[in-house]
C-alpha cells in the first residue's frame, strides 16, 4: 500500500478522534466516523466524499475559475456561478450532466440566489468587479440592475459599495443586498428596486451573506453572516438587530437554509488572520442556530483559551477554500471552492 495513503488515513482518523473528544455535541455521534475515517460530520449529518465527481458536457469537464455559489431550481437542477466569463453560470443535474451554460459579462460574479414570481424563476447575482446587483431570467436576460445606492446618503462614492449577496422576500418581493466587501450596510429595496432602508449594526464586518429565514412561518426573519467577526446575526425584516451567535475561528460565508437546518461553508478556520493556506469545512446548525455537525471540522475545547478555543478543520483538511454549499433533493451536498486552481465542486453523499 502507498505509504502516503496510509499516512493520510492515520491523520484523518486522528483528526476525527480528536473532534469526538472535544465536541460539545451529544456523545456517540462520531462512532461511525471513528470506524470509517472517510465519513465526515456527526449525528444525522454525516457524509462521504464522491471521488472523481465533476459535471461534464460531451465527456469533458466544463472549465471554471473561482466557484462562488449555487442555487437549486424547481426542476431539481443546480446552477453554479464561476468567474470564468466563457460560462459565468453553469446549470447541471445532480448526476453531473451539464444542461446549459450562460453569462459572459460578469468577471466578478460572487453571489447567486433565486426567487420566484408568478411561477417563473429569476436569478440574482452580484458582481464585485462591476459593483452591481443583477436580476436575470432563466435564459440569462437582464431584468433589473442595481448600482451603488447613492440615494441612501451612506456612500461618498461608488467605490465604497461592493455587494456580495442578495436575498428576496418571497412574501412581498423585497430585495436585500449585503454590501460585504464595501461598507457593511444591508440595503433594503422594494420589488421594483426602490430603496427602503440601509442597516448596519455593531459587529458587522464583511457581511458576506444574507438569507430570508422562513422557518418560523409566523415571524420570518433575516440571517446575516458577519464573516470577519465570526458571527451570525438575526435581523427583523425591517433591519432590527435581534441578536447574534458567535462561532470563534469560523469564517462563515452565506447561510443556506434547508428544512429546519442552516448550512454554512466556512472558508477559513482556527486563525483570525488570512493566510495562503485556507482551512475550511462545512457547518450545520439546528433550528435554534446551534451547531450539530461539523463536516470536515472540529469544535473548540470547552473552556479553552487561544487556538484551542477556535473552531478548526480536521487534519488533513478534506476541502480547499469552501465558499458555498448546496443540497439536492436526495440530500447530497455540493461544495464550491474559491481561489482553488480551477477546482470543480465536490460532491458528498449522506450516510445513513
Amino acid at each position: 500500500m502507498n505509504p502516503e495513503s496510509v499516512n493520510r488515513r492515520h491523520f484523518l482518523r486522528q483528526g476525527l478522534a480528536t473532534a469526538a473528544a472535544l465536541s460539545p455535541f451529544a456523545s456517540g455521534l462520531l462512532s461511525g466516523a471513528e470506524e470509517d475515517p472517510s465519513i465526515l460530520g456527526q449525528g444525522k449529518h454525516r457524509y462521504r466524499m464522491v471521488k472523481d465527481w465533476s459535471f461534464k458536457r460531451d465527456g469533458s469537464a466544463v472549465e471554471v475559475r473561482d466557484c462562488h455559489e449555487f442555487v437549486r431550481t424547481k426542476s431539481g437542477n443546480l446552477i453554479l456561478c464561476t468567474t470564468h466569463t466563457a460560462n459565468n453560470l453553469i446549470e447541471f443535474s445532480s448526476d453531473g450532466r451539464v444542461v446549459q451554460t450562460f453569462g459572459t459579462t460578469y468577471p466578478g460574479i460572487h453571489g447567486l440566489s433565486i426567487s420566484e414570481e408568478n411561477g417563473e424563476e429569476f436569478l440574482w447575482l452580484t458582481d464585485t468587479q462591476r459593483r452591481i446587483v443583477v436580476k436575470l431570467d432563466r435564459k440569462g436576460k437582464e431584468i433589473m440592475t442595481l448600482g451603488w445606492p447613492k440615494e441612501s446618503g451612506k456612500y461618498e462614492s461608488e467605490d465604497k459599495f461592493c455587494p456580495t449577496e442578495t436575498a428576496v422576500n418571497p412574501l412581498n418581493g423585497d430585495i436585500y443586498v449585503a454590501d460585504g466587501y464595501g461598507s457593511n450596510y444591508l440595503m433594503h429595496y422594494t420589488a421594483k428596486g426602490e430603496l427602503k432602508g440601509a442597516y448596519r449594526h455593531e459587529g458587522f464586518s464583511c457581511i458576506h451573506g444574507v438569507a430570508f429565514d422562513n422557518r418560523d412561518k409566523a415571524q420570518p426573519k433575516l440571517l446575516v453572516t458577519s464573516r470577519a467577526a465570526n458571527k451570525l446575526f438575526t435581523l427583523s425584516l425591517d433591519g432590527e438587530n435581534l441578536g447574534h451567535v458567535d462561532f470563534p475561528g469560523a469564517w462563515i460565508c452565506r447561510p443556506v437554509i434547508h428544512g429546519e437546518n442552516v448550512y454554512f461553508a466556512v472558508i477559513n478556520s482556527g486563525r483570525l488572520q488570512w493566510g495562503d493556506d485556507y482551512r475550511g469545512f462545512v457547518m450545520v446548525l439546528d433550528k435554534n442556530n446551534k451547531p450539530i455537525s461539523l463536516i470536515g471540522g472540529q469544535a473548540p475545547t470547552a473552556g479553552a483559551q487561544g487556538e484551542a478555543a477556535l473552531y478548526r478543520n480536521i487534519e488533513p483538511k478534506p476541502f480547499l477554500n469552501c465558499h458555498d454549499v448546496c443540497l439536492d433533493a436526495e440530500g447530497n451536498l455540493f461544495i464550491a471552492h474559491w481561489n482553488s486552481k480551477n477546482t470543480h465542486p465536490y460532491k458528498l453523499t449522506p450516510v445513513a
